[in-house]
């Protein structure tokens, strides 16, 4: 009989396990960075590709300042003050990051094309998808800010009131959530990097849509993974550096656990100031929605022929949502697992995923392109089907449950696994009976989160799906430039609803209301 207590020790097989599925979550990759490893002088990157990754960095640059800027001080007050509605202007404040940046980017030129010229012409190119980017990355930096905050102890916040009031609780309290609201900014600019869809809607040539067009308009195969590689190797020497940095601190904020948290309070002018930026935030969102309701009140309703399309790619993007949930949170579990309680591979494990979520979705999706391509056919099961879709969209976003599941093992006390093996439980029982219940709650909640934005993510899908199974927000992607404005916009709402509705429903099960 092998003890609980095994969970506990160290052993080479937990360096060698979290090796294994790291290199599993990258292998898909391997073989379009082979290809352009063995012969990167074989063609070049096409003409223009070196302005376009310089129109994508300074988007990224100025959507990371913009979010840094308003994003931190918004998550701290929103951690420190109590205000009226907080809860639900918090769940909508969320809202944009589960829905993909190009359908606003179509609410925005729908809203600007019945302004009138001359906004349609402010609000395209760099200022159009700077404002786009923002809506996502906004929410991620105030989300790190307010988590960061929230983690300071009740005697912390009380030592800064009686040292120097409100001003001074709020300008440490910036200090401290500073360094983590950057990084996570930074890792949200870099993130944009990897988006085309707003830069081909508001008519700015960025490096991931030239990539797409030399896949998809061009069928230049070659082409198109040459330039993700070289898009991929900017990115990763931008995030290896924010790695670096966030690791180590996140793998201490699984550790440590405050005895008593801070208690909120009302203030008349924090509460006023947190409530007007997240309300600021969340009329960024509406507007784009406004943009996209117009065309079904100037014409006659297509919401029949939306369903149409959402009767014929529900079940798929269904599919492809619950399987990259249910890929992602099992190799989530299987790392937290081989992790145990070692803080170096915790470390290591961070940084990997950090790193690997921030690649381009291309690089592995053309991967498995050109995999399948040389593959025979038996393979095609694995290669060729919609369970490829869900195994690209779940090695994708693995590093998300990763994150969930490595947090979670690391707040479950090692005490429980020494009582067991003081009473003789047996692996397998204490397995069953203690760690998965108590790891249930964040793998829902990681598999809900993993699903959503699995989802929202275009470029996957677009490359690896199978003729006729493609998704929802696939088919808004391929039909926004030929199908009539109240066709496209009653899709958009359509999926702007059900992700309302679902983040309504996370957010119910999960009971944290109270964040």
């Amino acid at each position: 009989m092998i003890s609980c207590l095994w969970l506990e020790r160290p052993g080479v097989w937990r360096g060698l396990g979290v090796a294994v599925l790291l290199i599993l979550a990258v292998l898909p990759a391997l073989p379009l960075a082979w290809q352009a490893a063995a012969a990167p002088e074989a063609v070049g990157l096409g003409r223009g590709f070196a302005g376009t990754l310089q129109n994508s960095a300074v988007v990224a640059l100025l959507v990371v300042a913009v979010c840094w800027l308003l994003g931190l001080p918004a998550g701290v007050l929103a951690a420190l003050y109590e205000f009226p509605g907080r809860k639900l202007v918090l769940a909508l404040a969320v809202l944009p990051l589960l829905v993909p940046p190009f359908l606003w980017a179509i609410g925005w030129s729908r809203l600007t094309a019945r302004l009138g010229p001359s906004v349609t012409e402010s609000l395209s190119g760099s200022v159009g998808c700077i404002l786009v980017f923002a809506m996502g990355v906004f929410p991620l930096v105030l989300l790190a800010a307010l988590a960061s905050t929230a983690g300071l102890s009740g005697s912390q916040v009380e030592a800064a009131r009686l040292a120097g009031g409100e001003r001074t609780l709020f300008r440490h309290a910036c200090r401290h959530a500073a360094a983590p609201a950057g990084l996570v900014a930074g890792l949200g600019g870099v993130l944009t990097l990897s988006d085309p869809g707003p830069g081909l809607i508001l008519g700015l040539r960025t490096a991931a849509g030239e990539i797409l067009t030399s896949f998809s308009a061009l069928y230049d195969f070659r082409l198109a993974g040459l330039q993700c590689v070289a898009l991929s190797g900017v990115v990763f020497l931008l995030t290896v550096p924010l790695a670096l940095l966030a690791a180590p601190r996140l793998a201490s904020e699984m550790l440590g656990r405050q005895s008593r948290g801070l208690t909120r309070v009302r203030h008349c002018v924090g509460s006023s100031v947190a409530l007007g930026l997240l309300l600021v935030s969340l009329l960024a969102a509406a507007l784009p929605l406004a943009g996209l309701a117009l065309p079904l009140f100037t014409g006659r309703s297509k919401f029949e022929r939306a369903w149409q399309v959402v009767a014929r790619t529900g079940a798929d993007t269904l599919l492809y949502a619950a399987g990259a949930g249910a890929v992602s949170v099992l190799l989530g579990l299987a790392l937290a697992f081989c992790v145990g309680r070692s803080q170096r591979l915790r470390v290591v494990s961070l940084g990997v995923c950090l790193v690997l979520f921030a690649l381009p979705p291309a690089l592995p999706a053309l991967g498995v392109v050109q995999t399948a391509a040389e593959a025979p056919p038996w393979t095609d099961p694995l290669l060729r089907s919609r369970l490829t879709v869900c195994l690209a969209l779940g090695l994708r976003f693995f590093p998300v449950a990763a994150l969930f599941s490595l947090n979670a093992w690391g707040a479950m006390p090692a005490s429980w696994a020494q009582a067991g093996a003081v009473h003789g439980v047996p692996l397998t029982r204490y397995l069953w009976r203690v760690v998965l219940p108590f790891l249930l709650a964040a793998g829902s909640a990681a598999a809900l989160l993993v699903a959503l934005l699995a989802t929202a993510d275009v470029g996957t899908v677009l490359l690896v799906h199978p003729p006729g199974h493609g998704s929802l927000p696939l088919a808004v992607f391929t039909v926004m430039a030929n199908a009539p404005e109240a066709v496209v916009s009653s899709l958009c709402l359509v999926y702007v609803a059900a992700a309302a509705g679902l983040l309504a429903l996370g957010w119910g099960l999960s009971g944290r209301g109270n964040a």
